[in-house]
């Protein structure tokens, strides 16, 4: 699936705002949707940070801004893809937010 068809069928724009809103009002706490438990139950990695490491990122609470620019999401929907069963970092947010 290419990346237009990827964002089409599985990414929303609207989404993205209103994780970034809601991470940016407080209301997000990455450590807590994306903790332990969740990431080893669903994911190659053992913790948030080693997702943040693979992204190359520095801080979790850099990981809505770097989400904001399209190559970071790409990106970041490879590292996902390669190391979880799903398909972008925007899915697995959903997933953890039981949503």
């Amino acid at each position: 699936m290419g990346f237009m068809d990827q964002l089409k069928e599985q990414f929303s724009f609207s989404e993205l705002t209103g994780l970034y809103q809601s991470y940016k009002s407080g209301e997000l706490d990455v450590d807590k949707i994306l903790n332990d438990t969740f990431m080893q139950k669903y994911t190659d990695f053992e913790n948030v940070e080693a997702l943040m490491t693979k992204l190359g990122i520095q801080d979790k609470d850099q990981l809505m801004d770097f989400m904001k620019d399209r190559s970071n999401r790409y990106h970041a929907d490879q590292v996902v893809k390669d190391h979880s069963q799903f398909d972008s970092l925007i899915e697995m947010i959903k997933k953890a937010l039981g949503k």
